[in-house]
């Protein structure tokens, strides 16, 4: 938009008046504020200069978000270690406390499996006369419960669970009934607890 402004001066008399005009009609008038030699040059400082900030300030950015992605990951990496550690020591806790509840009850399970070992074989001195070969069997399949049950009293856990895979392999009707029989006992237990 461009406008003519004449400034306001007070004139004195009618020539001044006219002397004045003449000058503003030969005057070219320049409303383009932007400066000297067409206003390109104070706008080629204000783009530079406004350019030079925005990258400043995009330097400063980059940077700024440089350092808070190393923060976070250094902070992942301490809380992933630190979950890490606790879980490890969570599960070797647990491990330790059900292997010292496996120990401590090792010695009521073998008392259990040498009475129903007990039990067998004079189930098999009752049958004796009647059957002496079922008794024979019976018999045998109560010593091995007798060889269980002193194994559980000197092995470890893991000792125990191979002396145990191999008697089943060895004699698998043995292993069933004796599994039989301790799942009654074992019933038994249960129910009688429950009525105390």
């Amino acid at each position: 938009m461009s406008r003519n402004w004449v400034p306001l001066v007070k004139f004195n008399s009618q020539d001044q008046f006219q002397e004045q005009e003449r000058k503003n009609v030969n005057t070219p008038i320049n409303n383009d504020l932007s400066g000297p030699s067409g206003g390109n040059e104070w706008q080629d400082k204000t783009d530079t200069r406004q350019t030079e900030k925005s990258k400043e300030a995009i330097g400063k950015l980059k940077s700024s978000a440089a350092e808070t992605a190393t923060h976070l990951k250094s902070a992942a990496a301490s809380v992933s270690t630190d979950a890490k550690n606790y879980a490890g020591s969570v599960a070797s806790d647990a491990a330790g406390a059900f292997k010292e509840a496996v120990e401590s009850n090792k010695t009521a399970g073998a008392d259990a499996i040498a009475n129903i070992a007990h039990s067998v074989k004079e189930a098999a001195d009752g049958i004796e006369k009647q059957s002496p070969q079922v008794a024979g069997m019976v018999r045998s399949a109560a010593e091995g419960v007798e060889r269980i049950s002193s194994d559980i009293r000197d092995r470890n856990v893991g000792e125990l669970l191979d002396s145990v895979t191999k008697f089943a392999q060895r004699q698998p009707a043995a292993f069933f009934g004796i599994g039989i029989l301790a799942g009654v006992v074992l019933t038994r237990i249960m129910r009688s607890s429950d009525r105390s």
